[in-house]
């Protein structure tokens, strides 16, 4: 049986405040991004898109994924992939093939590239003792002794209470990028396992407010994707006229 790498877009429910499915950065779709980074993958074979949006439809059909319907109901994130391994593994087993690696990706997670998909897809394959590997940023600013919640009197009051037990150490962020799964693991509750391997990289993560449009059109460029985008084409100045010979 020939075991194959997919990957699996996943189209989760819109922010309240920003339509993402309608979203545009530098002329593409916002979940373009993820779906040209697994097309440029050495290692992906097929692109799956879980979505019932007919904007990611679209994108994704221009990528040549396989669309699948998402369920009817209102499901957890770890149902909404249990359900798209499940299709996915339903249709490789009627091709005689079997599914060794799923790249899973964000339809509005648009910083990753191919390398980092191609790192994770490698890192797996090489050290069968990894349960996973997923796009993780440091961010020492975001300590987790430095994080509050909401105290029933409406103030602020540390969130992990035993702050002499937290290492002095850099707290790295999934950014939701890429997650690099095993099969064996999707079924678990905890999918990604104890045994995670990071894909070093930096940027934004999902994609909810508009304000964060900005920054990940500067990663985007940074990562030489091209501007796709109309710009108005800048007008000559005025030029002062020239004062009549003899004055």
């Amino acid at each position: 049986m020939t075991k194959v790498v997919c990957a699996l877009l996943l189209d989760l429910d819109d922010c309240a405040d920003f339509p993402g499915n309608d979203a545009s950065v530098l002329g593409r779709p916002l979940c373009a991004y993820p779906l040209m980074a697994a097309r440029s993958s050495a290692h992906v074979r097929r692109i799956y898109a879980l979505t019932s949006s007919p904007a990611v439809k679209a994108a994704a059909l221009q990528y040549d994924a396989v669309i699948l319907d998402p369920l009817k109901t209102k499901p957890s994130v770890s149902e909404y992939l249990l359900h798209g391994w499940r299709r996915i593994s339903q249709e490789l087993l009627g091709e005689n093939a079997l599914l060794e690696v799923l790249v899973v990706l964000l339809s509005n997670a648009a910083a990753v590239t191919k390398d980092l998909i191609d790192s994770g897809v490698e890192a797996l394959l090489d050290r069968p003792e990894l349960d996973s590997a997923i796009t993780a940023t440091p961010l020492e600013r975001w300590m987790p002794d430095q994080t509050r919640r909401l105290a029933s009197d409406g103030l602020l009051i540390p969130f992990w209470p035993q702050k002499s037990a937290l290492p002095a150490e850099t707290a790295w962020h999934p950014t939701g990028g890429a997650a690099i799964l095993r099969p064996k693991g999707i079924e678990s509750s905890d999918f990604l396992g104890t045994k995670v391997f990071p894909l070093k990289t930096w940027g934004p993560g999902p994609i909810d407010h508009p304000w964060q449009i900005p920054g990940l059109e500067y990663w985007l460029k940074k990562h030489g994707i091209p501007d796709l985008s109309p710009h108005l084409e800048r007008q000559p100045r005025p030029q002062p006229k020239a004062s009549p010979k003899g004055r």
